[in-house]
């Protein structure tokens, strides 16, 4: 009897445990970046975060470096359901919603805190409800960086970035403002960029300190043209359908991580900047200080081509106003 007892015993607890198990869900965040970047650090407070106000029954498991797909692999992984959350550059979210392409404009922004203004202002309010109308769930807008001009010689001016290969990304408005500097814009994917600058197909790109630094871009390109041409937006994301497929508390569970998550990883972008300047400076990095007007004069076509509706006229004015 005591052993039918001990055995019914053991089978309950098995059974319970097995359910505490299949209760717990697994959400997928993939990203691009290497483990010691911001996107990784801030997916890991966004991890936690969740963890904490779903006691445990909700757990992030986050796959970086492209572990999963390209940014834009990753961003139809969200309408496929293969993959639950991911943070791309902006500019690659654009394919799927016109209006984010307001934020690839070359010096839109002042400094960061005007950047942060507008990502948590009406402008970023007003980008969410346009990403939900095309099915994607805005949970936080993170930093990119401010990007900045690597080169293999080294540029004292504008005059100086006159016809060199300067690969950009694949975002139409970042190659129409290299174009309108007087490069030539090469879109290259990233993974080439390194081999790239080795043998001379490029002669430069742009970067931020950041990725110059983790993926020793230094090495081939030991020149560093600081113009901050821009301060990239990259966006938290996830489908709007799969959002709305999980319980209540799971969804503010998210929105809280997410908003905590952004502030959390624009803190480290902006406290590494300095340091890692310092850094790439000790393995003999030559950093410059070009005149930036020429630059932002030569930028504004750029303006004229791609605000081309009412609603991104619209949204630049609240930009403005958010100066």
């Amino acid at each position: 009897m005591k052993n039918r007892i001990l055995t019914g015993c053991l089978v309950l607890a098995t059974f319970i445990s097995g359910a505490a198990v299949a209760e717990t869900l697994i959400l997928r965040a993939g990203h691009s970046a290497n483990l010691s970047e911001p996107y990784q650090k801030g997916l890991e407070r966004f991890a936690e975060v969740v963890a904490e106000e779903t006691d445990g029954q909700v757990r992030v498991e986050i796959f970086p470096n492209n572990q999963l797909g390209d940014e834009k692999e990753m961003i139809e992984g969200l309408t496929l359901g293969t993959l639950d959350i991911t943070v791309p550059t902006n500019g690659v979210l654009t394919n799927f919603i016109d209006e984010l392409s307001i934020f690839d404009l070359p010096f839109l922004f002042d400094d960061r805190a005007h950047m942060y203004r507008v990502m948590d202002g009406e402008v970023g309010d007003k980008l969410a409800e346009s990403m939900q109308d095309r099915g994607f769930r805005l949970l936080g807008f993170y930093e990119a960086g401010i990007r900045h001009i690597i080169s293999k010689d080294p540029i004292y001016s504008i005059e100086d970035l006159q016809n060199d290969k300067i690969r950009t990304m694949q975002i139409p408005a970042h190659v129409a403002s290299f174009n309108a500097f007087g490069a030539n814009a090469t879109p290259l994917a990233y993974s080439e960029l390194y081999s790239a600058l080795q043998s001379g197909v490029v002669d430069g790109a742009e970067a931020a300190y950041t990725n110059y630094q983790s993926k020793r871009f230094y090495e081939v390109a030991p020149f560093l043209a600081e113009v901050s041409w821009t301060a990239l937006v990259a966006d938290l994301v996830m489908s709007e359908s799969r959002f709305q497929s999980l319980p209540e508390n799971v969804q503010q569970a998210l929105l809280k991580a997410g908003r905590e998550s952004a502030q959390y990883e624009r803190e480290i972008y902006a406290a590494s900047d300095a340091a890692l300047r310092t850094e790439v400076i000790a393995e003999g990095v030559t950093v410059t200080k070009p005149d930036i007007e020429p630059f932002r004069q030569s930028a504004q076509p750029v303006y004229e081509r791609f605000a081309d509706t009412d609603t991104k006229q619209d949204l630049l004015k609240m930009i403005e106003q958010a100066r």
